[in-house]
């Protein structure tokens, strides 16, 4: 198998997550969703809106009933809540573990939220769980990172970048 490929399995686009998070979040909030309030969200054209919302029907992720208002599909809403779940763990993780700014955080978890895998997700939310815990080895663990400076290897093989010459010096540098 070449995992490269995987990308182009996942059945759901950066966009229909953030169509199907939208109508999830006007759901909440107000209790109706409709094209124009879509758009309005997402800070797009009403026409935008119903190409791409007529896609997410097709695909079973959206319903809309005879007064046009929006609903998600059992299968929808399971997509877009494990988005939202993917979105916020990884925030934490970025900014709560790693220490990048809550900006930064934002923006690097919409930009993967809807590729990882429910494993991955399920195995993240541990970590995090027990790593932002109470128990003195997750405090010592967080202490450590903290004072941790990154050090790349040198030339020779590193453990992390695989069987090459260590890569991450050539990011650090930039």
């Amino acid at each position: 198998m070449q995992v490269w490929k995987e990308f182009e399995g996942n059945e759901v686009t950066h966009s229909m997550a953030h169509y199907l998070m939208a109508i999830k979040e006007l759901l909440r909030r107000q209790g109706y969703a409709r094209v124009t309030d879509v758009a309005r969200e997402l800070e797009i054209t009403p026409g935008s809106a119903s190409v791409s919302l007529k896609t997410l029907k097709s695909k079973g992720f959206v319903s809309e009933d005879h007064n046009r208002f929006l609903g998600l599909t059992e299968e929808g809403e399971k997509i877009a809540h494990g988005v939202q779940v993917a979105k916020s763990t990884f925030v934490h993780f970025f900014h709560d573990i790693l220490g990048v700014s809550k900006e930064q955080s934002e923006i690097d978890s919409c930009k993967i939220e809807h590729l990882v895998s429910e494993e991955t997700r399920m195995h993240l939310l541990t970590f995090l769980q027990y790593s932002l815990g109470d128990a003195k080895p997750a405090k010592a663990f967080r202490e450590g990172l903290k004072q941790h400076h990154f050090q790349c290897p040198g030339p020779q093989l590193c453990e992390i970048c695989g069987d090459e010459p260590c890569k991450a010096e050539s990011l650090h540098e930039h």
